[in-house]
């Protein structure tokens, strides 16, 4: 998909800092299992930084800088989800935060984001000491958007939270001060090995949210942006077909849940192409030498920019060389640009959100039967 050589949103004050050399600091080493629960999972700093290194590949480009997604429609699997898929399997995913809410609702033992942008890594270890450093939601929002943490009840609905963070005071000189604890945090806390760029495009996402905060959009690069993309705010506040809030923020034991994870090494951020010959095979070795298996892959709509290319048989031997539990799914996104209007679309998205499963396609595949990029949403 991706890479942002040059930042079309770069900030006046680039930070280039040296990489701290530092030791990880280790936890108990992972324990193979079949991955029947979170706690049967446990990956060390050390790990952790490992597994970033060893699965990722080289970037490639995509035009976008989406620092959030465009799908309004995501939160609509959430029910079906929780009916199909078995906690404490492996996620599968691309793309930024949209991930946190699936991970919530399906409970993996490990989940693993895979983009073909590295920016994309970045901004999930961004994100992840942010976690680290936050208590509650309040907080959470207050470092991501560099403002003072309102004084909230821990139960307050999400519009409530969002309504107090946008009174909330900000400031340069609070942005700079959690620029460097993230920036700590990262090199020196989790031992990663940033490079100068590394930290620069960290400084890049981290002043975007900080001057856009709740009114972000998703951004194309080098195209017209779709007037109706929708912003933070609107995405946060997004709910499943039956009106519910499913996000990850939308109330305090599910951020709570994720932090959890998060401070855990659970989520694995990686560089990695969809069509490429390194992180889905490396990933799925690892995979099968410790009994785990992937419960749901979050595809997006990244199939539609591979079908009717030769990266489009690369992708199914990737896709087949991930050990898949039985009732494994796939969590698609669908834009009616693409093609006819679907038939599970929800008036007034442009997005449809799908849940398919993963042995049927693949076995339609292998038989010949999926002709066309319609095939592949038209499950």
């Amino acid at each position: 998909m991706l890479r942002t050589s040059r930042l079309p949103r770069r900030m006046i004050y680039p930070i280039v800092l040296a990489v701290l050399a530092i030791a990880a600091i280790t936890k108990p080493s992972w324990s193979p299992g079949n991955g029947a629960a979170a706690a049967d999972v446990q990956v060390s700093h050390a790990q952790f930084v490992r597994y970033i290194e060893e699965w990722s590949e080289p970037e490639g480009y995509f035009d976008t800088d989406n620092f959030i997604s465009n799908e309004t429609s995501y939160l609509h699997v959430v029910p079906e989800l929780q009916r199909t898929v078995r906690p404490g399997g492996v996620y599968i995913g691309v793309g930024p935060d949209q991930n946190f809410s699936y991970i919530v609702h399906t409970r993996p033992s490990l989940a693993i984001v895979i983009d073909i942008r590295r920016q994309n890594m970045l901004e999930h270890l961004f994100f992840k000491s942010l976690f680290d450093l936050s208590s509650s939601r309040a907080e959470f929002l207050a470092m991501l958007f560099s403002r003072e943490t309102p004084k909230i009840d821990r139960t307050a609905s999400l519009v409530d939270l969002l309504r107090a963070m946008r009174s909330a005071s900000s400031s340069y000189n609070r942005y700079q001060t959690n620029l460097a604890a993230v920036k700590k945090q990262l090199t020196g806390v989790y031992g990663l090995k940033l490079s100068a760029d590394d930290l620069e495009k960290i400084d890049y996402v981290y002043s975007t949210f900080y001057r856009e905060n709740l009114d972000l959009r998703f951004s194309s690069i080098g195209r017209a942006n779709a007037a109706n993309y929708p912003t933070f705010q609107s995405l946060l506040l997004e709910t499943d077909r039956a009106g519910r809030r499913e996000n990850y923020l939308a109330d305090e034991d599910s951020f709570l849940w994720l932090k959890k994870f998060e401070s855990e090494n659970r989520l694995v951020p990686i560089v990695g192409d969809f069509a490429g010959s390194h992180a889905f095979k490396t990933v799925g070795a690892f995979l099968g030498r410790n009994g785990l298996q992937v419960s749901a892959f979050y595809t997006s709509n990244v199939e539609f920019y591979l079908f009717g290319r030769p990266d489009w048989r690369a992708f199914l031997e990737n896709v087949r060389s991930l050990p898949m539990a039985n009732n494994a799914v796939f969590i698609r996104a669908y834009f009616s640009s693409a093609g006819p209007l679907h038939p599970q679309n929800v008036p007034g998205h442009r997005s449809t959100s799908l849940v398919h499963d993963v042995s049927r396609f693949l076995a339609d595949a292998a038989a010949g039967r999926i002709h066309d990029y319609w095939d592949v949403v038209n499950r």
